[in-house]
């Protein structure tokens, strides 16, 4: 008798606990829609990155993104992103025949886009959660790091 209602009260903990496990959703999982709706932005090559903050290791801005923007059509990218706002610098962004390469990784949810302009190596990584992450290499030398997401136009 008591090994019985020992059986039972250990089965009446592991129930609730093989539910709960059972219903418990991967990341993958929660961000597959978000994931497929970037990766469909991307493909059309009809996009803009919106950046909504610039940073380094030293320092972190936050960012107008209705003035921090650059749109792709297809080979065409065009836009401006700020720098700090210590430098007063803007970096204007525009060729019409850019060299845009993309890569999709659907088993980790991970697009990378490399962008070749004239004045600018582009470089962005959009993860699961819709989040992109820029940075901006000039031919001068220069280096910024933005965070942003990207907009289907």
């Amino acid at each position: 008798m008591k090994k019985i209602i020992l059986l039972i009260v250990l089965f009446s903990f592991s129930v609730p606990t093989l539910i709960t496990a059972q219903s418990k959703t991967s990341q993958k999982e929660l961000f597959a829609n978000t994931y497929h709706n970037s990766k469909d932005a991307v493909k059309s090559q009809h996009y803009q990155f919106v950046a909504d903050v610039i940073h380094n290791s030293q320092e972190r801005e936050v960012l107008n993104g209705e003035n921090n923007q650059f749109k792709v059509y297809k080979l065409q990218v065009v836009g401006q992103l700020h720098d700090f706002s210590k430098h007063k610098v803007v970096h204007v962004i525009k060729d019409d025949q850019s060299k845009i390469d993309t890569s999709f990784n659907d088993e980790a949810q991970l697009i990378s886009i490399d962008i070749l302009a004239t004045d600018y190596d582009i470089k962005i990584e959009i993860k699961p959660n819709g989040k992109a992450f820029l940075t901006l290499n000039g031919h001068d030398g220069s280096k910024l790091s933005y965070t942003g997401r990207i907009n289907k136009l």
